[in-house]
């Protein structure tokens, strides 16, 4: 079996090779002129991320400033929504907590815990009540 080696097609000495960048930028300056661009898409900004770049190479200029100015307002959704988010954790924050508690509180108060001003209060309430005939159970 014989191999024969394919040989590429030499470019004819006229032609011009064609720098796809200058092409992209050629046809973004056109789609400015136009005024096709996406509300709100800054050119000069877009022009010097490399995400953009990327974009240029892998498609054509219209569908690369489609999906970079998706992105960007997607990626601006995010920042606004965790934003939001942080916003209303802080409003719950600054809510007053509720003192109930989802166990049983023992009725009896701990004597051992209470300050001496709390014991004092506590041991003048049942003299009152020991006073006005009320039987206290300590």
């Amino acid at each position: 079996m014989i191999f024969r080696k394919q040989q590429d097609a030499a470019p004819e000495p006229g032609a011009q090779q064609e720098n796809p960048f200058a092409e992209a930028a050629n046809a973004l300056v056109e789609m400015e002129r136009e005024g096709t661009l996406p509300e709100g898409f800054d050119l000069e900004a877009a022009v010097k991320d490399r995400a953009f770049a990327q974009l240029l190479s892998e498609f054509e200029p219209k569908a690369a400033v489609r999906i970079y100015a998706a992105e960007r307002r997607a990626e601006e959704a995010e920042q606004t929504a965790k934003a939001r988010m942080s916003e209303k954790v802080q409003a719950q924050k600054a809510l007053p907590k509720s003192q109930r508690t989802d166990r049983a509180v023992s009725p009896v108060p701990d004597y051992m815990s209470l300050s001496k001003e709390a014991f004092r209060t506590l041991e003048q309430q049942y003299r009152n009540a020991a006073r006005s005939g009320r039987r206290v159970r300590i």
